[in-house]
């Protein structure tokens, strides 16, 4: 009965791990959202745009950019971390436009040690998984003694 109960326990952690690691995402990341003005010259279709913090994760799905213009569709194809700069493609040739950036950021930066914790929570979780699959094993072996 242990075996099944840790079993059980194992499949819902499981089950939560995906929440989890979403959860503890949204509690490292803080969301900023910045405008920039930007034009586009003649047969350009993207630009550059230097970053006041950088990417959470150095990575573009971080980033989402909208435009006044209609005919934009602007996509972070790019992102160079060394100096924050995100570069977007997707824009109209000859054009002045409004870029809005909401980007993830991270939201630890004060606190290195809580970042940390945070960072390694997902390895806790996975070894306390591999430690209750084998406390199960364990406990079911042991019964048949």
């Amino acid at each position: 009965m242990k075996s099944l109960s840790l079993i059980i326990g194992a499949s819902i952690v499981i089950l939560l791990f995906s929440g989890v690691l979403a959860a503890i995402n949204e509690f490292r990341s803080t969301d900023i959202q910045a405008c920039y003005d930007v034009t586009t010259g003649a047969n350009e279709t993207s630009t550059s745009i230097s970053l006041v913090h950088e990417l959470f994760g150095d990575n573009t799905i971080s980033a989402v950019v909208t435009s006044n213009i209609t005919d934009d569709a602007p996509i972070p194809y790019s992102y160079t971390s060394n100096t924050k700069a995100l570069n977007i493609t997707g824009l109209e040739e000859s054009e002045a436009r409004r870029l809005t950036i909401d980007y993830l950021t991270d939201g630890l930066w004060d606190y290195p040690g809580a970042s940390l914790v945070a960072r390694m929570w997902p390895i806790l979780l996975g070894l306390g998984e591999f430690g209750l699959i084998i406390a199960a094993v364990y406990a079911a072996l042991r019964r048949d003694e």
